[in-house]
């Protein structure tokens, strides 16, 4: 199943405060309005330090549906709702694969400090995120 914007909303990684949203090839922002600053400073660090990376997710992406999804949440609270179970932990960031996508979640707003470390994230996701291609739906079923 390759998740799409309404399931997105319907699952544990969605938060009401996200209003606003940045799509660049297979990397999806999601962010509250507020956080637009870090957001876009987020979308920049993107596309100066990973190009190659990028390229090469965009190629993945295109053949399966597959994305990134970047969760700026807006409160450590926040962020513990959707990570159930991390409140031990004091990364400001987590990784899960969500069907096909992987899903980065931040703990609230990061300082910048914490930036090289959502983009190294990002680097290793990228290099090694393989979703399955989609599948041709015009392909006969096998009996």
């Amino acid at each position: 199943m390759r998740s799409s914007y309404t399931t997105l909303m319907q699952s544990k990684y969605f938060n009401p405060a996200f209003n606003s949203a940045i799509f660049d090839g297979p990397v999806r922002i999601y962010f509250a309005q507020f956080h637009e600053a870090l957001a876009l400073k987020i979308y920049f660090l993107i596309q100066q330090k990973l190009a190659a990376e990028t390229a090469k997710a965009k190629e993945a992406s295109k053949a399966s549906g597959a994305n990134i999804l970047v969760m700026v949440y807006p409160t450590a609270d926040s962020f513990l709702l959707s990570f159930d179970g991390r409140e031990s932990k004091s990364s400001p960031l987590e990784v899960e694969k969500w069907h096909e996508d992987v899903v980065i979640g931040l703990r609230g707003p990061v300082e910048d400090e914490n930036l090289d470390l959502l983009i190294e994230t990002l680097r290793l996701t990228m290099d090694t995120w393989r979703p399955a291609p989609m599948e041709l739906s015009s392909a006969p079923a096998e009996l």
